[in-house]
């Protein structure tokens, strides 16, 4: 089994400890910044009572029961996600959820092929998936196939050529970010999709970018494996063994000071289906 690594949540259960993935998405949940993408991601579908809806990439549920909530006890909801330890996780939590209101079901299923019949659905969620996806193009597609004529698509990925990570040692931080972008199969996938809707034939396509702040060192040592990712970065010689070592350190005396500082930005794409 290969060692668990964040950027790889497209192998979730092939890693030595799944479930670190579940606390880190708990974690990364609770923070301001992604309550607010979660909300409005919501709002821009404007779910209505009966309807069907699917978030995809799903992870431990609480988006699509969210959305389940607001389309009522006559609207179907479908989270889907690739690990099978996600969607044992989404189905316990929602198994002990005696107050959640609205149908719900979790399936395990790839969103490059997705095992429902065109126009199903009247809202597409997806969130922190696509930069995972081998062939985010074939995901794209599949999520517009599956979408009713009208349907609302709302998608919300980060963009790692907007990551800022301060440090005395400027051209380390710059290097480290290009190389953590360029880590992930899709590191850039935020500022693409409004070219790739339009593309698609979607229309009223908007693409607002967010940016959050971040001065919670140990959330992004974990979210993009730093330790590890500077040991692959000297491995790979793109950074001296001694400065790379100087750069971590410093970041970690920044935390210990109460002045560590980072920024993720990315967009909330949202589009309609002629």
């Amino acid at each position: 089994m290969q060692k668990s690594q964040h950027r790889e949540f497209d192998s979730v259960d092939r890693t030595t400890d799944p479930d670190d993935f579940v606390k880190y998405l708990d974690t990364t949940r609770a923070t301001d910044f992604f309550r607010h993408i979660k909300q409005r991601t919501l709002e821009l579908l404007e779910l209505r009572a009966g309807e069907t809806a699917a978030d995809l990439g799903c992870g431990t549920g609480e988006d699509a029961r969210a959305m389940a909530a607001r389309l009522g006890p006559r609207g179907r909801a479908v989270g889907v996600d690739l690990s099978a330890t996600m969607i044992a996780k989404a189905r316990e939590r929602r198994d002990g959820d005696q107050g959640s209101e609205g149908a719900v079901e979790f399936l395990q299923a790839d969103v490059q092929q997705l095992p429902f019949a065109d126009s199903s659905f009247d809202a597409i969620r997806a969130e922190r998936v696509l930069q995972h996806t081998p062939d985010a193009d074939a995901a794209i597609d599949e999520m517009v196939r599956v979408a009713k004529p009208g349907a609302r698509i709302a998608i919300w990925e980060g963009d790692l050529d907007l990551f800022i990570i301060d440090a005395p040692d400027y051209e380390t931080s710059r290097a480290m970010q290009r190389f953590i972008c360029d880590g992930f199969r899709h590191g850039d996938i935020g500022h693409r999709l409004y070219r790739k809707f339009l593309e698609c034939g979607l229309v009223d396509v908007r693409a607002t970018p967010r940016v959050g702040r971040f001065t919670d060192f140990k959330l992004i040592e974990s979210a993009f494996d730093l330790p590890s990712s500077v040991e692959r970065a000297v491995t790979l010689k793109l950074i001296a063994a001694d400065r790379a070592a100087r750069w971590l350190e410093s970041l970690r005396e920044a935390d210990r000071a109460a002045r560590f500082f980072a920024a993720i930005g990315g967009f909330i794409t949202f589009a309609r289906k002629n």
